[in-house]
């Protein structure tokens, strides 16, 4: 009825109500067989996979309606009615689709979560939908603030779905300091579960930890200790068939260990207690120091409740909060958007490239800060994406095709003038994901020394490559799972990011060989060409060693490179840096030693210049001065000669010492008719003027340089200008 009757709608239930894959069902009820296509945004894969194969299952018989497309992943045939999709897959294709004709209706799901695509599409449908009255709008989200949606959309109807229909009790279960032991989040989780679980009859447990490490170290802990327990992690680079594995039923109770990937977008099926640590990974972007952060960061009240529902669904649940009540009523009531907490610049230039102007004249449901949008502009700006008036550069409209950060694309520009596309295509790729090495906690020694078959001596980029080319080295490693397994276990790389490497290497193939400003290198680059390029995209991830193991990064600040970088102990005077990642202190991540001059070359337009001790120089003919040059206050070029009236405002300057010394004093090579005849005449009267003992004959200096002044035109400042003007009077 509300659908029949409304362009928007929004849902609100509890996590577990069904409203991810019932909601589908009833919109192909109410369109019909005729409809076009059902999208239904998910905001991580796993969830669209899943979702997808459940809805599917639960509709065979209606044929092969159901599909799913994920990034490097399009599982949707022309059968296809349902498609579930990354909100990433969704934005993309707003690019070559631009008022989404495909659908007649789409849902955007977990909207709660606030992520930059959730809220760039909440934007971008405000104003579509007024282009497409036909076109419907379901937002569903747990059951936090749903009224700012529907204000949003001019007061849309909110529905509310019951969830959850057995009481969960909450206990709180702080760790008890003394002053002989502190113990930190994870092994009082480790103690609190395995005493939790003998005062509590048989069920499924879920445990919320923040990192992947952590739940690698707690699942091996558990698996010891509690060995009548199925323990299985869960995050979200886990592979497909392990992360299968949380939905199936055992003979004995199963823990699921995971990150807050099943918060929300992952219903763990019989879940009958929970335990919380109250604690999560979140990107946190610092204008000021322009640097990315990652820390475990205190969850907010709205996540805290999140986890709390995800038992109590099959009968009387139990919440086991690793902390104080006092410590979650202190706590923010909503999880910060992260367009208020994110780097704007890729956002900035898809809005550019979609010509949706400023973001701060977007319908955004929360508008980003003027300074992190400014900030977003200089990035872009520096990067040679846009122009001063804030228009997409031909670079920048390259840069927005891309897949990829806008740093990442404007080193592939690059690269294809400095003639190692190949090299850097590997790379940016590499970059574009998460590190492929891995380290367990229990095997790190193992994992090091395996990755020493990879390490470049000086720098870190090039390391991937070489895991690049020992992994295609085997033809057939290419095309066998089981040997790319083999290969990922014996080295200590990750199977699923080695396979999105590859994916994005080859998408990115695809797209660069469809433009002819992109030609591959058939000869192998240098280490020159290589980070010059590189220099292009991460200009502010420079720094110069100080002290020790300590840098001088751009804007003052002091960093380290990252421990586990082969490049820590052996990183040369200068390095650059893929990312910067801020814990304890200031981390460089992906690093190489480079020389201070590359960076003029890409980095010329940023330069700031100094010149002092400017003076006539005989030899060249020219006023010459020793320069400085420094970039974001790193001084690249401590002093070198330069020709001092190069720049205009130098110019006048240079013109006075050029009088003063090359044709007062005579002090200039060649053979100039009029100055041998000024010179003879002042020689001349100079020698009167001792003869006759009288002072007042002769002009003075200034009077002289006046003369100058006022025949030469301001064009001519050292030898080769007052060639060129002489030349000319001539003709």
């Amino acid at each position: 009825d509300a659908l029949s009757t409304n362009q928007v709608i929004v849902v609100e239930g509890d996590t577990g109500s069904g409203k991810t894959t019932q909601i589908p069902k009833f919109c192909y009820e109410f369109l019909g067989k005729e409809a076009r296509l059902i999208g239904c945004t998910q905001p991580r894969r796993i969830a669209a996979s899943s979702v997808a194969e459940r809805v599917l299952e639960e509709l065979k018989s209606l044929g092969n309606i159901v599909g799913y497309k994920i990034r490097f992943h399009d599982h949707t045939s022309k059968d296809t009615k349902i498609k579930f999709m990354t909100d990433g897959v969704l934005l993309a294709e707003t690019k070559s689709d631009p008022k989404l004709r495909a659908y007649d209706l789409i849902i955007l799901d977990e909207a709660h979560e606030r992520s930059l695509n959730i809220d760039f599409l909440l934007g971008y449908f405000k104003k579509l939908l007024l282009e497409r009255p036909e076109l419907k709008l379901i937002i569903t989200s747990a059951t936090i603030d749903t009224l700012s949606f529907s204000k949003h959309f001019e007061n849309a109807p909110v529905i509310s779905v019951e969830g959850r229909t057995y009481p969960v009790e909450v206990r709180y279960a702080p760790p008890i300091e003394t002053e002989e032991e502190s113990l930190n989040y994870l092994e009082h989780c480790i103690n609190s579960i395995v005493e939790f679980k003998r005062t509590v009859p048989p069920g499924d447990m879920l445990v919320f930890l923040p990192t992947e490490k952590d739940i690698r170290q707690c699942s091996e802990a558990l698996s010891t200790l509690l060995d009548d327990t199925i323990i299985l992690p869960m995050f979200g680079r886990l592979q497909g068939g392990d992360q299968k594995r949380i939905f199936k039923n055992y003979s004995r109770p199963k823990i699921v260990v995971s990150t807050n990937v099943s918060e929300t977008s992952i219903t763990v099926p019989g879940i009958r207690y929970v335990v919380d640590t109250g604690l999560a990974r979140i990107s946190q972007y610092n204008v000021r120091a322009k640097t990315t952060s990652l820390p475990i960061t205190r969850v907010s009240q709205a996540s805290c409740n999140q986890r709390k529902g995800r038992c109590g669904r099959i009968g009387p649940g139990i919440c086991l909060r690793l902390y104080s009540e006092d410590d979650y009523l202190s706590r923010d009531e909503f999880t910060t958007p992260e367009i208020v907490r994110a780097n704007l610049a890729n956002v900035i230039l898809q809005m550019f490239s979609l010509k949706l102007g400023s973001p701060l004249d977007f319908p955004f449901l929360e508008p980003p800060l003027p300074r992190a949008v400014r900030d977003g502009e200089r990035l872009l700006a520096e990067l040679g994406a846009i122009n001063q008036s804030n228009q997409l550069t031909s670079a920048g409209k390259i840069m927005a095709e891309l897949p990829i950060d806008p740093c990442i694309s404007r080193i592939i520009l690059e690269a294809s003038k400095m003639g190692c596309l190949k090299e850097i295509q590997i790379i940016a790729t590499a970059l574009a994901i998460q590190d492929p090495r891995v380290r367990p906690a229990e095997k790190e020694k193992e994992a090091d020394k395996a990755h020493e078959k990879f390490h470049h001596p000086h720098s870190d980029f090039l390391s991937l490559i070489n895991i690049w080319n020992e992994l295609h080295d085997d033809s057939e490693r290419k095309h066998s799972w089981s040997k790319l397994k083999k290969f990922c276990k014996t080295y200590f790389l990750s199977f699923q990011r080695i396979r999105e490497w590859v994916d994005l290497h080859e998408q990115l193939d695809r797209i660069l060989k469809k433009r002819k400003e992109f030609v591959a290198n058939s000869d192998p680059a240098s280490y020159e060409a290589v980070h010059i390029a590189l220099t292009s995209g991460f200009l502010r991830n420079v720094a110069k060693k100080s002290k020790d193991k300590l840098y001088q990064g751009a804007g003052n600040l002091e960093l380290m490179v990252f421990p586990g970088s082969h490049q820590f102990s052996k990183s040369g005077q200068w390095i650059i840096a893929a990312t910067f990642l801020e814990t304890n202190r200031l981390y460089a991540l992906t690093v190489a030693t480079i020389e201070p001059e590359w960076l003029e070359i890409t980095g010329k337009h940023l330069c700031s210049y100094s010149s002092s001790n400017p003076r006539w120089n005989k030899k060249s003919g020219q006023v010459v001065a020793d320069e400085k040059v420094s970039l974001f206050g790193l001084v690249i070029v401590a002093s070198r000669k330069v020709n001092f009236g190069k720049h205009k405002k130098q110019r006048e300057e240079a013109r006075n010492i050029f009088i003063q010394s090359a044709l007062l004093e005579g002090e200039i090579f060649g053979s100039y008719s009029f100055l041998k005849h000024n010179l003879a005449l002042v020689s001349k009267w100079q020698d009167a003027e001792t003869r006759i003992r009288k002072k007042d004959i002769l002009m003075d200096d200034i009077h002289l340089h006046a003369f100058y002044q006022q025949k030469l035109p301001s064009s001519v400042y050292n030898r080769q200008t007052l060639n060129q003007f002489l030349k000319q009077s001539d003709n």
